[in-house]
């Protein structure tokens, strides 16, 4: 019988999670699955209750929340033979939506009945771990002042990139892709694993979590006018098509740095003081993904 452990995190996104374990009994087979559940209580919970699943011989973490809780797993689960899945239940859920997963919980849990096993690539920003996405733009500028919101969700988060697109000024940025140099003049600049934010905004149309490449993209300065057709074409799957945004594929990222730089890793504010160095983990994860994702990967 497999072993599955749930990490519910009950602060994520803005629907409660009450009502998770009863669902979760309900979905899964017992006569198969041998299911626990576990709240989380603060920030960095997750890392820690993933870590003991590892040590108690569980053979998948489930985390049930956003972003930010997928990577406190699945940092824990990292080269190891413990699977990943996600219940997507935070403000963006851009891996799972990458990955097809539905955003009801009830149909999300139905794909773990019928799931395969993927091995997919993570991020090693200098010392910290990163599964989907790492931002030095307006995203970073987003993500900073959404941390520091009363409210969460989709709509406080639209509420400030609609407020905050036309005020932001791009940014120089220095960086050194595979030993080559780059100066770059970006609104936004994405290293990415995952294709996307979340809530189906596409930053990264290329990006492919198992291919071993990290994507770099960039949406250069623009005139004010493009606006609305920028943010309809990433909201399409069609921002490549844009003279405003140009992409790189690399192994290794270094990001000079020496000013006190705000960032995003997997949607969670974060500063860095000095150089920035992004090295690609490939097949560190090992994650359950929906039938339906293999079949498109086919097509």
């Amino acid at each position: 019988m497999k072993k599955y452990l749930f990490i519910i995190n009950p602060k994520s996104g803005t629907v409660s999670k009450k009502h998770i374990p009863e669902l979760i009994r309900y979905e899964m087979d017992p006569a198969i699955i041998d299911t626990h559940v576990s709240f989380t209580e603060s920030a960095g919970h997750a890392t820690k209750l993933a870590k003991e699943a590892v040590l108690n011989g569980f053979d998948s973490v489930i985390c049930v929340g956003g972003d930010g809780t997928v990577n406190e797993c699945a940092q824990a689960l990292s080269h190891t033979r413990v699977k990943l899945g996600i219940i997507p239940a935070g403000s963006g859920n851009g891996l799972a939506l990458h990955f097809g997963i539905p955003l009801d919980a009830r149909e999300a849990l139905k794909t773990l009945n019928k799931c395969y096993e993927l091995d997919i690539d993570s991020l090693k920003i200098n010392d910290r771990f990163c599964i989907g996405t790492f931002g030095l733009g307006f995203d970073a500028h987003i993500a900073h002042l959404f941390a520091a919101s009363e409210k969460r969700g989709y709509y406080t988060y639209v509420k400030l990139v609609l407020g905050e697109f036309y005020k932001y000024n791009p940014k120089d940025y220095l960086l050194q892709i595979d030993g080559e140099k780059h100066l770059l003049e970006a609104f936004l600049l994405t290293v990415a694993n995952g294709s996307q934010f979340g809530n189906n905004a596409v930053i990264a149309p290329f990006a492919d979590p198992g291919d071993g490449i990290i994507d770099v993209s960039v949406m250069k300065k623009f005139p004010l006018i493009s606006a609305p057709s920028l943010i309809y074409r990433m909201m399409k799957n069609t921002l490549y098509k844009s003279k405003y945004f140009e992409s790189f594929r690399a192994k290794e990222i270094l990001v000079y740095n020496n000013i006190e730089l705000k960032c995003h890793i997997d949607g969670e504010s974060c500063v860095f003081n000095s150089d920035i160095h992004v090295k690609m983990q490939a097949s560190s994860i090992r994650m359950l993904v929906p039938l339906e994702y293999k079949i498109k990967k086919k097509t």
